[in-house]
Order: structure tokens, then sequence, then C-alpha cells
């Protein structure tokens, strides 16, 4: 009996690892050309009035289930949302706990904005060369916009240890991605 359990026990944490790696949200979808922890939502509201909201940094406590708010780091010469804005990012009201910056580095009005994550602080685990895009596609000539967050490795090549992290992360962002979408679409849509 105790050699059945051990046998079973052997081939469990032989198989759970390759689950964990084969159904993580972090994987190469059809839609991008990079692997990717994805969420995609369909807003009735124009990209440009998306885009708009999510380029105002003032906006994140508003939709965001994880940012308690942000601060525009260098607006005095470079406006916020465009690229080469730099903003820090506070997951409490009292900016004690997580927090992070951020650098846009590419901008597609009303298609594309992305940016790197860097200086990550208090955080469970962290991965460095984090890239995040927000994707908009126009519905209906313009009407609607079909809104996609991402978070991926851009140029940056992560270790193997460093995608077991993105893997076993990949669950927990890809859940805040789908909530915050969703904050989005029900301000927008009000």
């Amino acid at each position: 009996m105790k050699k059945k359990l051990l046998r079973a026990l052997l081939i469990l944490l032989l198989i759970c690892p390759f689950a964990i790696w084969g159904l993580s949200p972090y994987k190469k979808h059809d839609n991008l050309p990079y692997k990717a922890v994805a969420a995609t939502v369909e807003i009735n509201a124009s990209p440009e009035k998306v885009f708009a909201y999510l380029g105002n940094s003032a906006n994140a406590g508003k939709w965001s289930v994880y940012v308690d708010h942000i601060i525009p780091l260098n607006n005095d010469s470079i406006a916020d949302g465009l690229p080469g804005s730099r903003r820090r990012c506070f997951q409490e009201k009292d900016e004690t706990g997580i927090r992070w910056d951020e650098t846009i580095t590419e901008v597609e009005p009303n298609k594309r904005r992305q940016l790197i994550t860097y200086d990550l602080k208090n955080f469970p685990m962290t991965s460095d060369g984090l890239s995040t895009e927000q994707l908009y596609e126009s519905l209906d000539g313009g009407r609607r916009c079909r809104l996609t967050f991402t978070l991926f490795y851009d140029t940056y090549q992560p270790s193997f240890w460093e995608l077991i992290k993105m893997h076993l992360g990949a669950w927990k962002v890809k859940s805040v991605f789908e909530q915050n979408i969703a904050n989005v679409k029900r301000n927008l849509e009000q």
C-alpha cells in the first residue's frame, strides 16, 4: 500500500509541473506576434475614447483593481500617455507596499500603447524585462472598440526560472486583466 501511494505521489509530482506549464494563460495567441498573458473585451465606445481614457493616469483608480493611483513622473516635459512618459504606480493609497515604475515606449494613437515596467518593489514574485500593451481594435466603423491587455517579454530573454514564475503568476495577471477591462467597459458604457 505504501509503495502504491509513493508511486502515485511521484507521478503526481512529475505531471503537475507539465500541467501548470501547459494550461497556463501565458501562451501564444492567434492575434498576437508574441507569447503573452492576454485578456480582451468589446466596449461600446470608440477606440479614441478608450485610448484617451486609459492614457490618463488619473483614471487608473477608477478602473484598476490592482492600482490605487498612478503619479506621472515627467509630465513637465512629456505629456501623460505619450512615448517617453514615466509614471509610478501604487497599489496602496498611502503609497506603502507594492509599487513599480513604467515608461511608455510606443504609441500608435487609438491602436496601441506599449510600456515597460521596472523598479518593482514589494512584490511576492518579480521578473525583469516585462512589457505590456493596450491594443485597440476598431469595430462597427469605429463606434465600438475591442480592447486587449497583454503582458509579455519583448526583447528580454527570460531565464528558465523567470519562465516558471511567469507561468505561475499568469493566473493572477489574467484575473486582474479581466477585472480591469470589465471595469473600463462598465465605466465607458455608463
